[in-house]
């Protein structure tokens, strides 16, 4: 069997948020951000899909089928391993991300789909199988809520039974004193019901990131998502040292060296790769092998849990899958039926490969190219 065709194509959808009259896609605001869907079709019939996001995404759209298909058209798709190999070998000797990157990660994605079509399996047995379900924590805090919507936002998450829920900081214009009254705010609100999670996504200083993490260590904050610009493992190490917050990061990382510089460092409690930007399942579980020999669990960040979720069930290490509010009219567009969590767990799908039934319809009405 050989690869035989790719196809990319451009999409966005928005999201319908609770106690918010417009849909929100992003933390910032503003239109959906793009992302790309990857079609990979092989000589003998069988299609695989993945997905990436959210930066440039025509010009990887144009990659995957103008310089990624040449290279990899006599190889066989159920070896994602050497298909990555050779894409380094030949388009990226020296391990550089961004576009390239987001490419390789949609298209292995999309070949162990065809993988596990292929074994009758899905993605999460063929990388381990360690579990049939993850726990699920819900990303609800967006920015766009005023304190008193954030509130109750938080108090019906809650009701839905989640335990865990993660909070937007370091947008506000009030800076961090505003962010630490908001977390004061919510923690107030779920009374030890649940646990806490504060997500900067790079958006402070370490001096700011700092003052906050002193501020709310003492509430049930369950992690720091990357409290700092350019996830700098030192200061991520020191904000730890002195502050006792547990942290997290790693969601739109790409290079593997950077993983290995917060795992040597000592400067992440979770690590958290996400497979549309780490080089998919091959990457993910990589990732997860050098994690879990530093004693360090996976959770998912940057969304897309229908998918990230075969790395947390697959890998012994894996642990806790986003649930993000924002995201929830992409995967409402694009999956028919897909698992949603039960009593905070998800179920993953016995079906082979994703064991998802990608829409056609829901592809077509959001395509922009």
């Amino acid at each position: 069997m050989k690869i035989a065709q790719i196809r990319a194509t451009i999409h966005a959808a928005a999201s319908a948020a609770p106690l918010l009259r417009e849909p929100i896609e992003d933390y910032r605001g503003g239109p959906p951000r793009p992302f790309v869907a990857c079609r990979v079709r092989t000589d003998a019939g069988l299609i695989g899909h993945g997905f990436t996001g959210r930066f440039l995404a025509p010009q990887v759209a144009d990659l995957l089928e103008t310089a990624i298909l040449p290279e990899i058209s006599d190889m066989d798709p159920c070896d994602p391993p050497a298909v990555q190999r050779r894409l380094r070998e030949r388009l990226n000797p020296r391990g550089m991300t961004g576009v390239i990157a987001s490419a390789m990660s949609a298209l292995d994605i999309a070949l162990w789909d065809i993988r596990g079509q292929a074994e009758g399996r899905s993605i999460a047995a063929m990388i381990g199988g360690a579990r049939d379900s993850v726990p699920v924590y819900v990303t609800f805090g967006m920015p766009q809520y005023d304190i008193g919507r954030l509130v109750e936002a938080a108090r019906r998450m809650v009701a839905d039974g989640y335990r865990m829920l993660k909070m937007v900081v370091a947008v506000d214009p009030g800076g961090w004193r505003e962010d630490a009254r908001r977390v004061h705010a919510v923690c107030d609100a779920i009374e030890g019901r649940a646990q806490l999670i504060v997500d900067a996504n790079e958006g402070f200083t370490a001096k700011s990131a700092r003052r906050l993490a002193q501020d709310i260590r003492d509430r049930p904050i369950a992690w720091f998502e990357e409290p700092v610009a350019g996830n700098d493992a030192m200061e991520l190490a020191r904000l730890r040292d002195e502050t006792g917050i547990r942290v997290g990061a790693g969601q739109m990382e790409a290079d593997p060296r950077i993983f290995a510089l917060l795992l040597d460092r000592d400067a992440v409690d979770i690590l958290q790769p996400n497979v549309l930007y780490c080089g998919g399942f091959s990457g993910g579980t990589a990732i997860a092998d050098a994690a879990a020999r530093h004693a360090i669990r996976l959770a998912n960040g940057a969304g897309w849990r229908l998918i990230n979720m075969h790395l947390l069930a697959g890998v012994p290490n894996g642990w806790v899958l986003e649930h993000h509010i924002a995201q929830s009219g992409v995967e409402a567009a694009l999956f028919v039926d897909p698992p949603n969590p039960v009593d905070g767990r998800v179920a993953i799908p016995e079906n082979p490969g994703l064991g998802l039934e990608v829409s056609q319809e829901g592809l077509d009405a959001t395509q922009l190219r």
